[in-house]
């Protein structure tokens, strides 16, 4: 079942849209949307989900991300959603989609929005979902930098407001944060999938940390085990188990 969010939207970016009526399709809640009275046009977001190879090894790239404005819903009651596994395609009815991440560089894209972004590509750590302020960070050693984290070992990249996980054990100051931030001091629907990606383990000893909202996971040599992806979209480390799966927002 999808989670009505009935109050005030902060939306720094792209504003209150319409009545200001929010309805979020997550993790497992593909469903079907249907058209109040009265209600004609639509705005949508999809992120796809995060590549996940799992156990065969190989890192996961990000899911993409798709944002469009529905301006004529004449003759339309309903519109079936899709949300996407881990890397599977999200969708919103065959208005607009957003691809899933796959193994390595195979990243997930928008399709058919009004803006499009594409998701970063896995190697070693995974890569990050795109989102509203552009494509996601590629996972490496070095997790790098986009609109959401990449994924890495020694530490995993920063999102657009938040920071990539950084290992204790290739920190030369040795008291360095571990964990990734998400990015939502504030909620927004608008930061959705802007978090950073994961790290290796503290001193190495452990699977690699997870990205978070929509960061991609990090990877731990030591121990041959990569962190799962952020949710939204995110990919998971090298040897990971679990890329983020995907999410579709409906504003009316």
């Amino acid at each position: 079942m999808s989670v009505p969010i009935q109050s005030q939207i902060f939306n720094p970016v792209t504003g209150v849209f319409g009545n200001g009526q929010v309805l979020i399709f997550g993790q497992g809640q593909s469903g079907t949307w249907y058209v109040p009275p009265g209600v004609n046009r639509v705005r949508v977001r999809c992120f796809g989900g995060g590549g996940c190879p799992g156990g065969s090894g190989g890192p996961g790239g990000g899911g993409g991300f798709a944002l469009k404005t529905i301006y004529d819903l004449t003759g339309v009651t309903s519109v079936a959603v899709v949300v996407g596994a881990s890397g599977g395609t999200s969708s919103f009815g065959s208005f607009v989609s957003a691809t899933g991440g796959g193994a390595s560089s195979t990243v997930g894209t928008g399709v058919g929005g009004d803006i499009n972004t594409s998701g970063g590509a896995g190697s070693t750590g995974g890569g990050g979902v795109g989102n509203l302020f552009g494509n996601g960070g590629a996972g490496s050693n070095v997790g790098q930098s986009g609109s959401s984290g990449g994924g890495g070992s020694s530490s995993g990249g920063s999102g657009l407001f938040s920071q990539g996980g950084t290992s204790i054990y290739y920190s030369s100051g040795g008291g360095a944060p571990n964990s990734p931030t998400s990015g939502m001091n504030t909620f927004s629907i608008d930061f959705i999938g802007t978090g950073g990606g994961g790290s290796q383990a503290t001193n190495g000893s452990g699977p690699g940390i997870s990205g978070i909202n929509g960061g991609g996971g990090g990877y731990s040599a030591s121990t041959n085990q990569g962190g799962s992806g952020g949710y939204p979209g995110g990919g998971s480390g090298y040897y990971g188990n679990y890329g983020g799966a995907g999410m579709v927002i409906v504003e009316w």
